[in-house]
C-alpha cells in the first residue's frame, strides 16, 4: 500500500501550510498589536495574516519549493 495520495485533500495541504507558516504568525500577532495600538484586535489580525504569508514565502524560497 502507498502513501502517495494521503495528503492531497485540501484540508490537509492547508493544515500544512498553516503549521508551516505558524512562527510568522506568533511573530505577526506580537507585532501588529504593539504597532497599532488604538485597534490592537485589527492589527493582530492584520499583522497575522501578513507574518503567516511572509513566514511562508520566505519558507517556500528558502528550501526551493517555490
Amino acid at each position: 500500500m502507498s502513501d502517495i495520495g494521503i495528503l492531497n485533500h485540501p484540508l490537509d495541504i492547508a493544515a500544512i501550510a498553516l503549521i508551516l507558516g505558524a512562527p510568522g504568525l506568533l511573530i505577526g500577532v506580537i507585532a501588529g498589536a504593539l504597532l497599532w495600538r488604538r485597534h490592537r484586535l485589527w492589527g493582530a489580525a492584520a499583522g497575522a495574516v501578513a507574518g503567516w504569508g511572509l513566514w511562508l514565502l520566505g519558507w517556500l524560497y528558502f528550501t526551493d519549493n517555490l
